[in-house]
């Protein structure tokens, strides 16, 4: 009941008062088991003045019981539409399955547990929005125990085995706080900041936390994926990080899951700010090795985006490569190699509506080291189909030991770094560069020994008898093309072989044509330093010399006969040294040797001689 009085202007308002009473009442909805009842309530709402901000209301008893459950509220609350000033209390106790019983709740909810509440607060607005909490006063505590959610937002009921809050002027404590949902399982301990602001003014609410779990299951926080009438994920809607959260998680935890993975002694620091969740200083053991994490997730903007940085100190290869899809877009071999691997990897990109990496937009760097390796070339289709078109390499055998090799990606395509490999004594230089979508264009070249290279060039070796092409090699291209599934391997081995035969030949050719030249051009080196000796010494000693150069130049390129008559030609020269000049007739000799006197026989003996 109540009465309204007065006039109505800009500044003022009628003055009323009404009383609002209710004695032992009760109420019950047909369709559910339980009443509220017991219902007091008396409530007046008063303004004398007719000024708008002297409006107050005065709950002087509101209480009801459900079940045998009993819940009390006496609240002052003044300057209702100026600076509004608040002084209330609260108390009882509350079986929330009894609610769900009394009072319509979305069938997709689900409550149980018992709330304990015994809350006094006092403060005003204008302290409120100028963030002076030294003004408000806000005492009392809140539990809960054995409390259960279900819903169809998780996976798994939520159970809170106990929390409790310990509420003070400034602060409210999280005293703890041990939840469990599906594998899940976490206790958490922190302080809460700016409540009063979330509540009334919509700031952001502030809290530092501690989190300690034995087994935390990324999964069990997430929606399962809806799909349509063809079978197509859903993914219209995106997930948002709150933007009233500023607030920074310490975490602990035995085991990680995610997806597949499982991180063993995680530990890290989580910041929720402005729309971002901030991942630092966040280590953990995987793969009987170690890594260390540092990231973002942003969703301030229209498309969500992600930035991260991972080392990896002693990873298990063959598990890495396996369980984890981003390198199994990385590298193509990946899943042949087993042994340990040192990696520093620095991606960022877009993310889809579901926060799965869009690929295509993925653009970052990657610097690794393989440790102790061993390859199973049968796994990878790629390696099984260069090892077929190569039969001088065995592939399991490659030593990729200390090797160190670096990766860039942009618009879905990853580019490698060239780098070179062993595989005992032939060095492999690999080049080129893959899609996300699994497509390669590579070059590996095989610096190949010619002991390698079949029988017919080994026997031209030896015929050449060169000390220098003891260690020669051939460069062979092997060109990769197609997919992971469908590798395409091209190589110019045969066209190298046929090639490298041919320059043989030509090269044993040139040597039998230049063999005499070479003796003939160091004989005449010989007898032009000679003449230019001490003239002084006798003819006898310059006939001697040069009849001895003679002979082993043309013993090596005429033949015999020639030999027999170039030893008449020396007799004769002997008998009459002081009448001719030695390095005259000694150079007309090898030179009409040479140049065409008795060209066919001594070229054909030559050639002989050469051979055998």
């Amino acid at each position: 009941e109540g009465e309204f009085k007065g006039l109505v202007d800009e500044e003022h308002i009628p003055k009323f008062k009404i009383d609002v009473k209710s004695d032992n009442a009760s109420f019950k909805y047909p369709d559910l088991p339980k009443t509220v009842q017991n219902i007091y309530l008396d409530l007046q709402m008063t303004n004398i003045t007719g000024i708008p901000e002297d409006t107050y209301i005065d709950i002087k008893k509101a209480s009801f019981i459900i079940d045998k459950d009993k819940f009390n509220l006496t609240a002052k609350i003044t300057e209702l539409f100026g600076n509004t000033r608040v002084n209330a209390h609260l108390d009882g106790v509350l079986n929330l399955a009894n609610l769900s019983k009394a009072y319509p709740i979305s069938p997709d909810t689900n409550l149980s547990g018992i709330l304990i509440a015994d809350i006094t607060s006092d403060f005003d607005m204008a302290s409120i929005e100028r963030n002076r909490y030294e003004n408000t006063n806000t005492t009392g505590e809140l539990k809960l125990s054995d409390f259960q959610y279900n819903s169809s937002d998780f996976r798994n009921p939520v159970n809170i085995r106990t929390a409790a809050l310990t509420f003070s002027p400034e602060t409210v404590t999280l005293n703890q706080m041990q939840v469990s949902t599906g594998q899940t399982d976490f206790n958490a301990q922190g302080t809460i900041d700016n409540l009063l602001g979330f509540i009334f003014n919509d700031e952001k609410v502030e809290g530092n936390f501690n989190l300690a779990s034995r087994t935390f299951a990324v999964n069990d926080f997430m929606n399962e994926e809806e799909v349509n009438a063809e079978g197509i994920p859903n993914t219209e809607e995106q997930l948002k990080i709150p933007s009233f959260l500023d607030c920074t998680i310490k975490a602990n935890a035995g085991t990680v899951i995610y997806d597949n993975l499982r991180l063993k002694d995680v530990k890290g620091n989580l910041r929720i700010v402005d729309e971002k969740a901030i991942l630092s200083n966040m280590t953990s053991s995987l793969f009987n090795g170690s890594i260390g994490f540092n990231g973002e997730v942003s969703t301030k903007n229209e498309v969500p985006t992600f930035a991260m940085k991972l080392g990896m100190d002693q990873l298990g290869i063959g598990e890495s490569f396996k369980s984890l899809e981003l390198f199994k877009f990385l590298a193509p071999v990946a899943s042949a190699l087993q042994g340990k691997l040192n990696s520093d990897i620095e991606l960022s990109g877009s993310l889809n509506n579901d926060f799965t990496p869009n690929l295509k937009s993925i653009s970052g760097k990657v610097l690794a080291e393989l440790l102790s390796t061993q390859i199973n070339a049968d796994q990878a289709k790629v390696l099984s189909a260069l090892g077929n078109k190569l039969n001088f390499i065995e592939l399991d055998k490659l030593d990729l030991k200390g090797l160190k090799t670096a990766l860039s990606f942009e618009d879905g395509t990853v580019k490698v770094k060239p780098f070179t490999i062993k595989y005992e004594d032939i060095s492999i230089k690999v080049d080129g560069s893959h899609t996300f979508d699994r497509q390669m264009n590579y070059v590996a070249t095989f610096d190949v020994p010619a002991k390698y290279l079949g029988t017919e060039v080994n026997s031209l070796i030896a015929k050449i008898d060169e000390k220098e092409l003891e260690n020669l090699t051939i460069p062979v291209a092997a060109n990769i093309a197609g997919n992971y599934a469908s590798p395409e391997v091209t190589t110019d081995l045969t066209s190298g072989v046929k090639n490298l035969t041919t320059k043989l030949i030509d090269i044993q050719k040139q040597k039998l044509i230049n063999k005499g030249k070479d003796k003939a051009g160091a004989l005449l080196g010989d007898i032009l330093t000679a003449n230019t000796t001490d003239k002084d010494s006798t003819a006898v000693s310059q006939q001697e010399q040069t009849n001895d150069a003679v002979k082993d130049v043309l013993g090596g390129i005429l033949s015999g006969t020639k030999q027999t008559q170039d030893s008449v030609v020396q007799d004769k020269d002997t008998s009459s040294t002081a009448k001719k000049d030695p390095v005259k007739d000694a150079a007309k000799s090898i030179l009409g040797g040479l140049l065409g006197k008795k060209k066919k026989r001594d070229t054909s003996k030559t050639e002989n001689d050469s051979i055998n």
